[in-house]
């Protein structure tokens, strides 16, 4: 079976069950379960062990009029995608050892009836013991050993697709033309936010904006970024990830060309 005819048959499998009514009458169930089902499939990795492995975080990208919708019509979605996520790892073969994590944002580029996905496998993270994860004043043992832990290759997504790879030591983000990373949106700042790179860890500190920053709903001065983080620039929405240090493409797929690296962007 083609790679395409795979797609097709776990995407119509997949909308057989439950599934079909989370988007019913919004949007097309078969077209959503397609894009999660490519998006599964592109971004695969292989453990050191050789076990194929779905990618573990994955963002649905809506128009904001579908999204908003939702919200209200369906309060557990994410929940219920993530579950839907789990049985198509199955159906495909791949192994997913942890709960998927699924983010469903609204996203001005997206029409009325399309929807983007974006899939990273993402190594577990140690799990948190404060909603905000604020960086304390004076940090004890744990606190620095868990900022010595190895850092994958870091990344942004802005947009829903825009990709910039995190390469120096400080990131500023902000309006304003001489930032690294320029969001050209009015509700953000000429100089908003700063990125500074720590025991191995980069850690996010807004600058005094005018419109505040917020991680996964939580207002924030500074505080250490952990993959899957969304961070809210004023209401701009951008996703902070980390790629795995070696990503290796799975056996028997020398017909089909290995992905590129995510464009370099300097701003």
């Amino acid at each position: 079976m083609s790679k395409i005819a795979r797609f097709e048959a776990l995407a119509e499998r997949l909308v057989e069950g439950t599934f079909a009514r989370l988007f019913a009458g919004r949007l097309s169930p078969l077209e959503v379960a397609t894009h999660l089902t490519r998006a599964m499939e592109d971004h695969q990795v292989v453990s050191p062990e050789g076990t194929p492995q779905a990618p573990t975080h994955y963002w649905v990208h809506l128009h904001p009029d579908n999204c908003d919708a939702l919200a209200i019509e369906q309060p557990a979605l994410e929940e219920e995608l993530a579950h839907h996520v789990t049985e198509l790892a199955a159906q495909a073969g791949l192994a997913l050892e942890v709960t998927p994590v699924v983010h469903v944002l609204p996203d001005e580029g997206i029409g009325p009836h399309e929807v983007h996905v974006e899939a990273r496998w993402m190594p577990e993270e140690v799990p948190e013991t404060e909603k905000t994860r604020e960086m304390e004043a004076s940090g004890g043992e744990a606190r620095a050993a868990a900022e010595m832990l190895p850092l994958g290759r870091p990344f942004l997504i802005l947009e829903g697709h825009r990709h910039v790879n995190l390469l120096q030591p400080v990131v500023s983000i902000g309006r304003a033309l001489d930032n690294d990373v320029i969001i050209e949106d009015p509700r953000v700042s000429r100089h908003h936010a700063q990125l500074r790179r720590r025991y191995g860890r980069y850690v996010l500190y807004d600058l005094g904006s005018s419109g505040g920053t917020t991680i996964n709903g939580y207002p924030v001065e500074e505080c250490v970024l952990h993959s899957g983080d969304v961070i809210s620039f004023a209401g701009v929405q951008v996703i902070y990830g980390e790629d795995p240090p070696t990503p290796v493409p799975l056996p028997g797929s020398e017909n089909t060309p290995p992905l590129a690296p995510p464009e370099i962007e300097s701003g």
